[in-house]
């Protein structure tokens, strides 16, 4: 059962422009399977089995433009599972995940690593895809000492987000944030207003954890985020020094010292050598 103190609402923000891929439709509106989706397109690279013919051509289509992109995905979540069993053994207790989209299904789900470490842990995950929204409440099953809890919330109204997450956590610790694999489907201006949202409402201590892919921005990386951004999952690459710097504007600072440092080093995925970076940037008292 969560406890703690909750204070009021940010106020509402005006709704933005969702961008094509995150969200076409209202969550409740119901699954649409004649046209690829994140969430589907990502589990199939993943090796799962929640995908339909049209996601399987995009990420197969995808994949022989640039070899590299299903492993930066399953890397980057390997990664971040990582750095949730680090913040974890470090007395982390409460956690946000951002879109992880479908269950993982090599059992990387951030409340599985998080109360197999700690039971009485607290996760929220938040999706726009219905699909997924319906297999978390379904297969996230929580350890009894804690609680998980899924709920619909955009990142690209982040206001709304932070609200309906901190509804669910004791406002007196921190909270890690994990934007794993929703980052470079975001822009700058949607990744800037989320991470200062979360940056005003979260407690101080509090973490954002964001993966960056950092496969080179060459020819065949331009063509695979053009054929992805055709079809309606726009892709924004950056390297992991404008990620830094973008984070830094939002009044997130660096901290020293494990596990909340500025920047982790690169993990590899052997398979194909692919570089993940993976920030993590401390959220502290702003003015």
């Amino acid at each position: 059962m969560t406890t703690g103190i909750h204070p009021a609402r940010p106020p509402a923000a005006p709704a933005d422009t969702v961008p094509a891929g995150l969200l076409r439709r209202p969550a409740s509106a119901g699954l649409d399977t004649g046209r690829p989706a994140l969430a589907r397109l990502v589990n199939y690279w993943a090796g799962g089995k929640d995908h339909f013919a049209v996601d399987r051509t995009l990420a197969d289509q995808t994949t022989r433009i640039h070899p590299g992109m299903p492993h930066s995905y399953r890397a980057a979540r390997q990664a971040a599972g990582r750095a949730v069993a680090r913040l974890t053994a470090n007395g982390i207790r409460q956690f946000v995940d951002l879109n992880p989209g479908l269950p993982a299904p090599d059992h990387t789900d951030t409340h599985l690593i998080a109360q197999h470490i700690a039971p009485t842990s607290h996760i929220v995950y938040t999706d726009t895809d219905p699909l997924a929204l319906a297999h978390c409440r379904a297969l996230h099953t929580s350890d009894p000492a804690g609680t998980v809890t899924v709920i619909a919330a955009d990142p690209t109204q982040p206001a709304h987000l932070v609200a309906a997450v901190t509804d669910h956590f004791d406002r007196t610790t921190p909270v890690a944030v994990l934007a794993t694999n929703l980052a470079h489907h975001l822009d700058d201006h949607h990744l800037h207003n989320l991470a200062t949202q979360l940056a005003r409402h979260l407690p101080t201590g509090s973490l954002l954890i964001v993966t960056t892919h950092t496969t080179p921005a060459d020819d065949r990386l331009h063509a695979a985020q053009q054929h992805l951004t055709q079809a309606g999952i726009r892709y924004h690459h950056r390297n992991p020094d404008r990620t830094a710097s973008l984070l830094r504007s939002c009044g997130l600072t660096a901290s020293t010292g494990s596990p909340a440092t500025a920047s982790t080093r690169p993990t590899i995925d052997d398979s194909r050598r692919v570089p993940i970076d993976v920030q993590i940037a401390q959220i502290g008292i702003l003015p």
